[in-house]
């Protein structure tokens, strides 16, 4: 990378105004490059599409230029162009002073977020001194209450070159002042060309608004979730490893045809971009407007290099009035690529003309009028004040919160996880990385309520090692998913969790009187008399007279104290009988190195084959034996 290009981020200028008030004369006289590359715009003299350049200012720094088309015709090109500028230069031509085009494209200037730019005043050659000033003074008055009102005023003449050093000075003052875009985090690229270039096939081009991207990257395209890796990068028509967020970037695509990618999709990294067909958010109609805008009207919804048609749904009103600003759902009639903060533009059905735009608060939202406190919410999220948001949900929640589930619900991309974790950390009790969060509230009255079952559980069931983490969900916290009950006893300092089991700190498992002591000693020696000829439980249990949960639960504990050994379902062998066993095994093989079958070790355990098949499984599975097809050795 040139070491300029490390010094200085990235930085794009784009053009705006009336046709033919000289916005591609201008950029020619500032580039050297003619953006006209179609032949039609070549024949008629005119700007139909989007052309792109590139300048050097003259501190050293490479700025991209996007020329958009002036005709009225061609505004849906020229609002493509707009997403990806960090400044505009406004055109006015000396001979003719603002025009509708002008009006329009300051408008939409506006709407879609551009704050930084100046004006120029070309073709300054073919009027006199006293109309130059009357233009200038006329402009001064169209520019009042916008983001260029305050900015500087330049004429120039292409021509001839006057006027252009300031231009360009200014310009690269402007830049400086310009926060460049954030090079980490997903990527974001809203194509606005495509086309094939032979012997690499299909490119995309757009201002990389997000992220970096690399050669041989794993991408996809949204709407279609369409998965490409990038061949190539290009940047200034210069041949890159690497582009970043802020540059004009042509990407050579394998693994897609040209005919399967438009404009208006976005190449972005994978799983970022939601595909919505509605769009939540905060509208604008332009006070220039002389009719209200109904609910339900049809209208032209611009989204980053998208166009898609959508109708319009109020939340608390019927119309919005010229001037007003209003929450509203628009419905499109075909999927787009959409985030949290995204500015959108409305153009009327028929005629087209610009009417006002907004941005969108909740990609894929959908409310009905009659939801409580629904502006009050929407208004917070327009805010950004997201922290109450958040408390709200989480207050309000009768389960803990994972934060992919509050990103969703809150619009915010993956790629904020972090930044949500943070909120919900203001917000909610728990830890970073364990992705669960819940109110104080519900904290409390969730441990009391765990505690107060494991008292219970552990007073009917001395002998068990606690409860069962899955029955404390069953029986005490229903909603919650078990993971999230698994998370939430191991963070409560009263309990102890022991693998399945969670128990109360100051409980032991272990009799509480000589008589469960004395059914514990009869079980232990009604195995051990069977040796390895071990009892049926039904027979174990018939003998020793225990109900079934009585049962059960002695020989859980004297599995777990290690008296017993289960086999498999139904049978278990004492501890002095496995032990008899394993020597027995071990003294065979010893003096048969080469190994025995079963049907031999079955004659040294002095047992039936099932028995002596579910030991010799057991010797397996501790590494003692190892089977060599029909006949078993020594582990090392």
């Amino acid at each position: 990378m040139n070491p300029l290009e490390a010094e200085y981020h990235p930085v794009i200028f784009g053009t705006a105004g009336h046709i033919d008030h000289g916005k591609t004369t201008l950029v020619r006289a500032l580039t050297g490059i003619d953006t006209d590359r179609l032949p039609e715009e070549k024949s008629r003299g005119i700007s139909i599409d989007l052309g792109f350049a590139e300048l050097t200012l003259p501190s050293g720094r490479h700025a991209g230029f996007v020329d958009v088309p002036g005709h009225e015709r061609f505004v849906r090109n020229m609002v493509a162009g707009v997403h990806g500028m960090d400044a505009v230069l406004l055109v006015v031509a000396a001979d003719e002073g603002v025009m509708p085009q002008t009006r329009e494209h300051l408008d939409i200037l506006q709407l879609l977020g551009v704050r930084y730019g100046l004006t120029v005043i070309t073709k300054t050659d073919l009027v006199d001194e006293e109309w130059l000033m009357l233009v200038e003074e006329t402009t001064r008055e169209a520019l009042t209450g916008t983001f260029l009102y305050e900015q500087p005023l330049v004429t120039v003449d292409a021509v001839t070159g006057r006027g252009l050093p300031q231009l360009l000075r200014l310009m690269d003052e402007m830049a400086g002042r310009i926060p460049g875009r954030s090079p980490v985090g997903p990527v974001r690229l809203p194509i606005d060309r495509v086309f094939t270039v032979k012997g690499f096939g299909t490119v995309v081009t757009g201002t990389l608004v997000q992220g970096t991207i690399s050669s041989e990257q794993a991408l996809e395209l949204v709407p279609g979730h369409v998965g490409v890796r990038v061949r190539g990068l290009q940047v200034h028509n210069h041949s890159v490893p690497m582009a970043l967020s802020g540059q004009r970037v042509a990407v050579n695509l394998s693994g897609i045809d040209k005919d399967k990618v438009r404009r208006g999709q976005v190449l972005a990294s994978v799983g970022v971009v939601p595909e919505v067909q509605s769009l939540v958010g905060e509208i604008q109609l332009l006070p220039s407007q002389t009719d209200p805008l109904p609910g339900k009207t049809r209208v032209h919804c611009h989204i980053g290099t998208a166009d898609a048609l959508a109708r319009i749904y109020f939340y608390d009103r019927n119309e919005l009035l010229p001037g007003e600003t209003g929450f509203a759902e628009l419905r499109c009639e075909e999927t787009v690529a959409a985030v949290r903060g995204d500015r959108f533009l409305l153009r009327s059905y028929s005629p087209v003309i610009t009417i006002g735009g907004g941005q969108v608060i909740e990609p894929g939202g959908h409310h009905k009028r009659k939801e409580p406190r629904l502006l009050e919410r929407l208004s917070q999220q327009a805010s950004g004040d997201v922290v109450t948001i958040v408390r709200e949900m989480v207050e309000n929640s009768a389960v803990p919160l994972r934060v992919a589930e509050v990103l969703e619900r809150v619009h915010w991309s993956p790629d904020q996880f972090q930044e949500m974790e943070t909120v919900l950390l203001q917000c909610a009790r728990g830890t970073q990385g364990t992705d669960f969060f819940l109110s104080d509230a519900l904290w409390t009255e969730s441990q009391n309520a765990v505690e107060v079952f494991l008292e219970r559980f552990q007073a009917l069931h001395p002998l068990l090692p606690g409860a069962p983490k899955e029955r404390v969900r069953s029986e005490v916290l229903p909603l919650w998913s078990s993971r999230a009950v698994s998370w939430f006893v191991d963070q409560l300092e009263t309990l102890v969790t022991d693998r399945e089991w969670v128990r109360t700190r100051t409980f032991t498992p272990g009799p509480r009187s000589s008589e469960e002591q004395a059914q514990l000693a009869l079980l232990q020696n009604i195995w051990q008399e069977g040796g390895l000829h071990p009892p049926t439980v039904d027979h174990v249990r018939s003998v020793a007279q225990l109900g079934d949960a009585q049962f059960f639960d002695a020989v859980h504990y004297l599995l777990e104290q290690h008296t017993l050994t289960r086999l498999e379902d139904g049978v278990y062998l004492a501890d002095i009988a496995l032990k008899n066993a394993v020597a027995k095994v071990k003294q065979a093989l010893h003096q048969n190195p080469e190994g025995l079958s079963t049907a031999e070790l079955r004659n040294v355990l002095d047992t039936n084959r099932r028995f002596a098949v579910l030991i010799l499984e057991w010797l397996d599975s501790q590494r003692i034996t190892r089977r060599i097809g029909d006949k078993r050795v020594l582990q090392g």
